[in-house]
């Protein structure tokens, strides 16, 4: 039986960097958050042939039409009438970002080790929570091109397709590694699909290896990550392994100024 499809009004958090698909040549995760379920994973999305009255940022909140993934298992996994979004507004960052916290704080879980835990008893695949400490950001090399059969999955050419720029493979695997807020935490080390961290690769590969390495540590390290900041990481679970997650985005507002009533 078909799911019926749902009416929402989401606040997209998160867009992965494009993946090859045979069906599809090539698909965008989208995390986006719902006052109805919280976290939703919208899959696949082609974002890159959405028209341009479609193509919507991070933190805007949007109107579409979703229903249950039939053909993956997660829970938090929907199918998106692309046909159906309408974009409404972004929402800054004015009042220590105060409208974005109104949508990412009731999702918060107490930490990556819990989340692993829901996994475990309940499927759970999509979650955030604060990260006690960010010890370091690794870039390892990764193959440069993409391989044989990403390649002919993207040489699949669809009429009037008008993504006409191929899409880059990215040379490196960009990882975090971190200890989270649980007492028996041993560490994690997570790889990042976050789409502006390889814009922010794409942006600097004119560089000599050493500056871009710089830069982008610079930016997904020390400041994202920053003693002032505030920061949460969002993760998701990939499909055939459930049990490893990602960092598919960063929240990262300033730590909020301690008054004379906080405790030391």
């Amino acid at each position: 039986m078909t799911e019926p499809w749902l009416e929402r009004e989401a606040l997209i958090a998160v867009k992965a960097y494009p993946n090859p698909s045979a069906k599809y040549r090539e698909t965008v995760c989208v995390a986006a958050i719902t006052k109805e379920e919280g976290w939703v994973r919208l899959y696949p999305v082609r974002f890159r042939t959405l028209s341009q009255d479609r193509r919507f940022v991070k933190y805007q909140r949007v109107r579409l039409r979703m229903r249950k993934h039939d053909r993956d298992p997660r829970p938090e996994s929907y199918r998106l009438d692309e046909m159906s979004l309408e974009l409404g507004e972004t929402l800054g960052t004015r009042g220590n970002w105060a409208q974005r916290r109104e949508w990412v704080e009731p999702t918060l879980s107490a930490s990556m080790c819990e989340i692993v835990r829901l996994q475990a008893d309940s499927g759970k695949s999509l979650g955030a929570f604060r990260p006690k400490r960010v010890g370091d950001l690794v870039i390892k090399d990764a193959p440069p091109e993409w391989s044989a059969k990403q390649q002919a999955a993207m040489g699949q050419m669809w009429l009037f397709d008008d993504a006409a720029i191929p899409l880059e493979k990215i040379p490196y695997v960009f990882k975090y590694q971190y200890v989270c807020s649980d007492p028996e935490c041993k560490g994690h080390e997570q790889s990042i699909l976050d789409w502006e961290l390889m814009q922010l690769y794409r942006n600097l590969r004119q560089n000599s290896p050493e500056e871009m390495r710089s830069k982008i540590r610079q930016k997904f390290l020390g400041e994202i990550c920053g003693d002032d900041k505030d920061t949460v990481l969002f993760v998701g679970s990939h499909s055939r392994f459930p049990q490893t997650f990602m960092v598919l985005g960063a929240f990262w507002p300033p730590k909020p100024e301690k008054t004379l009533f906080d405790p030391p």
